[in-house]
């Protein structure tokens, strides 16, 4: 029973975890984390009648699709202090940057994901007059997918700089040639994790197809590269990871 209570999420054998420990700075960053999915639910108004009820329940993909996007944040930030338990003054600068970016992207996070959900059910059931007529006539698509594309980015390239700044102190803290190239690999995973969203920001900001519907339509489905992006990046990097146990 003990070995299962103690089990790591994301537990690599060959990884010797140097900050099992929990610190302070991750004490105050699991807060944080938790209060921008607070804030997530906090910015659905509470229901006052039966149909309202009803219609609250088309938020909850959009919720959920808020949630996964923080937890996937927050899986990042766990993986690196358990792995190299850093407490020095960088550290802590980079990552209440990164907190602090985090806490204004949520906003445009729900609202972008409510919107999308939107767009993409008037497009599957033929009815985007009625996007128009509730949602597109009061949106300005190019701020909203700018700051949400470029606020992404901002978070994962600072869960980058982290991963690099454990790479640059690799002999401090006495990492293997497998750590090392586990550590390129975060370092590299994040800045790909940042790319999609950038390039749907930079596509809004642009707006290189001339309509704003159909620039806002194009920056949305950008995201949806992130997956085939990260499972060919992931298969080709577990392999050669693999190679270095040999």
């Amino acid at each position: 029973m003990r070995e299962i209570k103690n089990h790591l999420v994301g537990h690599d054998p060959n990884f010797t975890y140097r900050g099992l420990n929990q610190t302070r700075i991750e004490t105050f960053s699991d807060a944080v984390f938790a209060f921008a999915v607070t804030l997530v639910i906090l910015s659905s108004s509470v229901p006052e009648s039966f149909a309202q009820l009803k219609e609250s329940f088309r938020d909850i993909l959009p919720f959920f699709l808020c949630v996964v996007l923080i937890v996937v944040i927050w899986y990042q930030h766990y993986i690196f202090f358990i792995r190299y338990g850093l407490q020095d003054v960088k550290t802590v600068v980079i990552n209440t940057f990164s907190l602090f970016v985090l806490l204004i992207y949520v906003y445009p996070l729900k609202f972008l994901m409510t919107l999308l959900f939107e767009l993409y059910r008037s497009i599957i059931i033929d009815d985007f007059t009625r996007f128009n007529e509730q949602y597109a006539k009061d949106m300005d698509a190019s701020f909203l997918m700018t700051s949400y594309g470029f606020g992404a980015a901002i978070i994962f390239c600072s869960l980058a700089l982290l991963y690099r700044h454990a790479y640059k102190r690799r002999v401090d803290l006495e990492l293997s040639q497998y750590e090392i190239y586990l550590t390129k690999i975060s370092i590299w995973t994040n800045l790909l994790l940042g790319s999609i969203p950038f390039l749907s920001g930079l596509i809004a900001f642009i707006e290189p197809f001339g309509s704003d519907q159909i620039n806002f339509v194009v920056a949305g489905f950008t995201y949806f590269l992130s997956s085939p992006v990260m499972t060919i990046f992931g298969s080709r990097m577990r392999k050669k990871a693999k190679s270095l146990l040999v």
